[in-house]
């Protein structure tokens, strides 16, 4: 699988779009976040594919992917930061 590179004008997070089974509408679907992006979260350890990935997210996508993964699973960076880090 070939991995998607970080998206610096848009967070990657997907998040639920509001809609269930008591609500009408077109149902339950995951959407994209609009947000601008602020950080870039890199996996600490390769996957099973042997690949370490990488995302943009912006600060409140942030806050639940912390709340969400465990302790120590990502390296968390500013964009700009790892921008010049890069280069």
């Amino acid at each position: 699988m070939e991995l998607i590179s970080p998206d610096l004008k848009r967070c990657q997070a997907e998040k639920p779009n509001g809609q269930s089974f008591m609500t009408f509408g077109g149902g339950h679907k995951m959407i994209r976040c609009t947000n601008k992006p602020l950080f870039i979260v890199t996996e600490k350890k390769p996957g099973e594919d042997g690949l370490k990935g990488s995302m943009t997210l912006c600060a409140d996508c942030l806050t639940v992917f912390l709340e969400q993964m465990p302790d120590g699973y990502a390296e968390v960076a500013l964009i700009d930061a790892a921008k010049k880090a890069r280069k």
